[in-house]
């Protein structure tokens, strides 16, 4: 069951690649990229992402007892695949434009906290999306985050920044339906 309360970065990861992929704006296969501390630590679950693919039409293509591999929905293409390799992105595909994107995603609360986690999670996506080895010059670095008001505040605030427009790395935020917002490709 998911949290009402916070979104866990496989969940955004996810849901990204949803909005992707149903908005037609993809061509390649979907690598998404995820931790598995993220999926789960000894016994306890930290995010169902089998159950969640599972619920939200996706279906594990070869072994289902493994969380990683390829992931189809008979209505959409191209397929997700799970992986755990780090430093490309936590999203990666082509888009239709032929450019490939990129996309760092952190977790986050839905709902407003009193603490400042949303400047230090957006600022860590984005040291992380810029220091990613191997982009080229048509690449499209993007950060996403969980929608609330204040990451999308904070999102808006930025993307007007200088050095984040000059990068040109588009900051996003997903809601529960996988609506993207800041995405403007």
């Amino acid at each position: 069951m998911l949290s009402k309360e916070k979104m866990s970065e496989a969940e955004v990861t996810l849901r990204v690649a949803f909005h992707l992929i149903t908005q037609a704006l993809i061509v390649s296969d979907v690598e998404v990229a995820i931790d598995g501390a993220q999926v789960q630590i000894g016994d306890k679950v930290q995010f169902p992402i089998a159950d969640f693919l599972r619920e939200n039409g996706w279906t594990k293509l070869g072994d289902a007892r493994v969380w990683q591999g390829a992931y189809a929905h008979p209505q959409w293409q191209p397929k997700i695949h799970v992986h755990s390799n780090p430093g490309q992105g936590d999203l990666v595909g082509r888009l239709r434009s032929g450019a490939l994107i990129r996309i760092e995603c952190k977790k986050g609360s839905l709902v407003r906290s009193k603490s400042a986690q949303e400047y230090r999670l957006l600022q860590e996506a984005i040291g992380q999306v810029v220091t990613i080895d191997r982009v080229r010059d048509d690449d499209i670095l993007g950060v996403a985050v969980p929608h609330s008001d204040k990451f999308a505040n904070l999102a808006r605030r930025w993307r007007d920044v200088p050095l984040i427009r000059k990068c040109n790395i588009r900051l996003m935020t997903v809601d529960r339906e996988n609506h993207v917002e800041g995405l403007n490709l």
